[in-house]
């Protein structure tokens, strides 16, 4: 039987709003009842454009913010709202440290940041409002802007605007698409990375430079979306000494498996690709969020991306991207390709905001296997801490031991209690006032138990440098 247009359409609503209904259970939100209908549609069709010849990303300054401090670059994890809040809190605590070279404070020093899924939103946040940042209540917004719960604002909202879920059902549009949408409100502003690059060249105040990661489905890759060109990210294993005897193409897949990818490498341009849909693609968790489609341009590829990228990707007509935590969900891997960039003795410091929990042996009883999200989560940790292992004997083949220093805080209580209430904070983009709270008062502990450690680094490498 056919069923004429009128009743078709009445079917695609209601079945948004069933739709709407389950996403907001979900949640485990009520629809507040002064919520603002969203009247806006996710954006369609192609959303990066060609790279034009001539307008490749030029070279960033990678130089200390001081004259005597150390090159200070951030790592921040992946972790639900649980990370992106965290990180807010803990760079607020960092903004009151002083820099042990007696240069502002520690969070002043940070010349790069690189963050992963809802790590690389609170990265966002922070360059996007840099600006802002000597403003009383600025960090007052960051963290409630990080507590934000997203699931609702991203899907819930179907419920009284029911368009939205018919464009969800009817067109290409998917809930990752909808989540850009919302970060987009999130950061306050619709930035591209080109209002980023304003901020991040200046020679007076520089603004961090922004690094935001993904992982491309189809070839395994970490997607770097960066100002900075694709000369600064070459493979952090690529000249290891260890040879996979192989066939021809099983070790170029290897290879090219090691080689980040940026922008440039796929014929397209970064600085009119908005900093809300890199943060949406880094967020994109495997089932839970359709990744992030992004057009390849073959023709637009500059030479100097010669041989960075499979022949095969460029004949493909898009990369899909998700979580950047597939490849490492630290943010640390990008920053070891910048480092392979640097002079040998450049005084390095990491510093790594830790929000997620590392691999920790977990009794089963009775022969049970966990549930599908302790599945996942224990892929992401296997996946991640292994190679972690590896990059400090590495490292050492590249830059001097003695001119590079790492800090990790981490999110972690001081008694069974709390230890125990953070480990059931969900890897969701929401948050309870419980878990808000919990998290406010361990940062300021996990801040203050590592300072020192911050500060000897800091004058171990401002020694280096003279």
């Amino acid at each position: 039987m056919k069923v004429p247009r009128s009743a078709a359409r009445f079917i695609l609503v209601v079945a948004g709003f069933a739709l709407a209904g389950c996403d907001t259970m979900l949640a485990g939100v009520r629809v507040p009842e002064s919520a603002p209908p969203r009247r806006v549609f996710a954006q369609t069709g192609v959303v990066n454009a060609p790279l034009v010849a001539g307008q490749e990303p030029t070279d960033l300054l990678l130089t200390p913010a001081g004259k005597k401090s150390p090159l200070v670059m951030l790592a921040i994890s992946g972790g639900g709202s649980r990370a992106s809040y965290y990180a807010a809190r803990v760079m607020e605590q960092l903004s009151q440290v002083p820099n042990a070279a007696g240069e502002g404070s520690v969070l002043d020093s940070v010349r790069v940041i690189s963050g992963v899924s809802a790590g690389s939103l609170a990265a966002a946040w922070y360059c996007v409002n840099f600006d802002q940042r000597g403003a009383p209540d600025f960090f007052e917004r960051f963290k409630n802007s990080m507590a934000l719960n997203l699931q609702w604002r991203s899907y819930g909202h179907m419920a009284v605007f029911p368009p939205l879920a018919l464009q969800l059902l009817a067109t290409g549009v998917t809930r990752t698409d909808l989540l850009a949408n919302e970060i987009e409100r999130v950061l306050g502003r619709p930035a591209t990375f080109n209002d980023l690059r304003a901020g991040e060249a200046r020679p007076h105040d520089p603004a961090p430079i922004l690094i935001t990661n993904g992982t491309v489905y189809n070839t395994g890759q970490r997607l770097v979306m960066s100002n900075l060109p694709a000369r600064r990210f070459p493979a952090p294993l690529a000249d290891s000494r260890l040879r996979v005897a192989s066939q021809g193409s099983g070790m170029r897949a290897l290879m090219e498996l090691m080689q980040p990818l940026t922008f440039e490498d796929f014929g397209s341009d970064i600085g009119s690709f908005r900093v809300a849909h890199a943060v949406a693609a880094s967020a994109a968790y495997p089932i839970l969020l359709a990744p992030f489609r992004l057009k390849v341009y073959p023709e637009h590829v500059p030479p100097t991306s010669a041989g960075r990228v499979s022949p095969q990707l460029l004949a493909s007509p898009w990369i899909h991207v998700a979580d950047g935590g597939l490849v490492e969900n630290e943010g640390l891997d990008a920053l070891i390709s910048i480092l392979k960039t640097l002079d040998r003795n450049q005084p390095v410091l990491f510093i790594i905001i830790q929000a997620n929990f590392r691999l920790e042996t977990k009794k089963v009883d009775r022969n049970e296997i966990w549930g599908p999200l302790d599945v996942i989560y224990r892929m992401y940790d296997i996946g991640t801490l292994r190679p972690l292992a590896l990059y400090g004997a590495h490292i050492a083949q590249f830059h001097n031991p003695a001119a590079l220093e790492a800090v990790v805080i981490r999110l972690e209580g001081y008694d069974p209690d709390t230890n125990n209430l953070l480990r059931r904070i969900p890897t969701a983009f929401k948050l309870s006032k419980e878990h808000r709270e919990a998290i406010d008062a361990v940062a300021v502990q996990n801040v203050a138990q590592v300072t020192p450690e911050l500060h000897a680094a800091i004058s171990r490498l401002a020694r280096s440098k003279r």
